[in-house]
Protein backbone atom coordinates (compact mmCIF):
# COMPACT_ATOMS: atom_id res chain seq x y z
CA UNK A 1 0.00 0.00 0.00
CA UNK A 2 1.06 3.22 -0.63
CA UNK A 3 0.31 6.20 1.97
CA UNK A 4 -1.06 8.86 -0.30
CA UNK A 5 -0.95 11.58 2.40
CA UNK A 6 2.12 13.78 2.00
CA UNK A 7 2.01 14.26 6.34
CA UNK A 8 1.17 11.76 8.98
CA UNK A 9 0.86 13.79 12.24
CA UNK A 10 -1.27 13.56 15.07
CA UNK A 11 -4.05 15.09 13.06
CA UNK A 12 -4.77 12.44 10.71
CA UNK A 13 -2.52 9.80 12.16
CA UNK A 14 -6.33 7.83 13.00
CA UNK A 15 -7.04 7.41 9.69
CA UNK A 16 -4.24 6.49 8.04
CA UNK A 17 -3.52 3.64 10.87
CA UNK A 18 -6.83 2.75 10.12
CA UNK A 19 -6.31 2.13 6.21
CA UNK A 20 -2.75 0.72 6.44
CA UNK A 21 -4.44 -1.61 9.02
CA UNK A 22 -7.12 -2.55 6.79
CA UNK A 23 -4.78 -3.65 3.66
CA UNK A 24 -2.33 -5.84 6.18
CA UNK A 25 -5.81 -7.10 6.35
CA UNK A 26 -5.81 -7.46 2.91
CA UNK A 27 -2.44 -9.47 3.12
CA UNK A 28 -0.73 -6.42 1.89
CA UNK A 29 2.57 -6.74 3.12
CA UNK A 30 4.26 -3.75 1.75
CA UNK A 31 3.95 -0.05 2.67
CA UNK A 32 5.16 2.38 1.02
CA UNK A 33 5.87 6.32 2.37
CA UNK A 34 7.41 7.93 -0.52
CA UNK A 35 4.47 10.51 -0.70
CA UNK A 36 4.97 11.16 3.22
CA UNK A 37 7.23 14.60 4.13
CA UNK A 38 5.67 15.74 7.10
CA UNK A 39 5.74 12.97 10.17
CA UNK A 40 5.44 13.44 13.71
CA UNK A 41 5.16 10.48 16.41
CA UNK A 42 1.94 9.32 15.31
CA UNK A 43 3.64 7.79 11.97
CA UNK A 44 6.43 5.99 14.08
CA UNK A 45 3.08 4.49 16.06
CA UNK A 46 1.35 3.83 12.93
CA UNK A 47 4.34 2.16 10.91
CA UNK A 48 4.34 -0.08 14.48
CA UNK A 49 0.82 -1.00 14.76
CA UNK A 50 1.12 -2.18 10.87
CA UNK A 51 3.98 -3.99 11.63
CA UNK A 52 2.24 -5.82 14.48
CA UNK A 53 -0.76 -6.09 12.14
CA UNK A 54 1.22 -8.03 9.78
CA UNK A 55 3.02 -10.36 12.08
CA UNK A 56 -0.33 -11.41 13.37
CA UNK A 57 -1.08 -12.71 9.67
CA UNK A 58 2.62 -14.64 8.94
CA UNK A 59 3.41 -11.88 6.66
CA UNK A 60 6.79 -10.64 6.14
CA UNK A 61 6.70 -6.55 6.41
CA UNK A 62 8.18 -4.59 3.99
CA UNK A 63 8.28 -1.02 4.13
CA UNK A 64 9.75 1.29 1.61
CA UNK A 65 10.87 5.26 1.48
CA UNK A 66 10.59 6.05 4.94
CA UNK A 67 11.42 9.70 5.65
CA UNK A 68 14.24 10.66 7.54
CA UNK A 69 12.71 12.47 10.04
CA UNK A 70 10.68 9.55 11.31
CA UNK A 71 13.73 7.41 11.60
CA UNK A 72 15.16 9.64 13.56
CA UNK A 73 11.87 9.85 15.52
CA UNK A 74 12.37 5.86 15.98
CA UNK A 75 15.91 6.29 17.03
CA UNK A 76 15.00 8.67 19.51
CA UNK A 77 12.28 6.72 21.21
CA UNK A 78 14.23 3.63 21.20
CA UNK A 79 12.23 1.80 18.23
CA UNK A 80 14.46 1.82 15.60
CA UNK A 81 15.64 -1.67 16.12
CA UNK A 82 12.30 -2.97 16.09
CA UNK A 83 11.38 -1.11 12.18
CA UNK A 84 14.92 -1.48 11.04
CA UNK A 85 14.42 -5.41 9.87
CA UNK A 86 11.62 -4.28 7.64
CA UNK A 87 13.16 -1.65 5.96
CA UNK A 88 14.15 -2.07 2.16
CA UNK A 89 15.44 -0.16 -0.95
CA UNK A 90 13.13 -0.93 -4.11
Amino acid sequence: MKIEQTSVTRRNAAAVKKAVIEAAGRLDNELDWSAVTVVDSSAVAVLLAWIRREQTYGLSPKVYSVPEKMVSLARLYGTYDLVKPYLAER
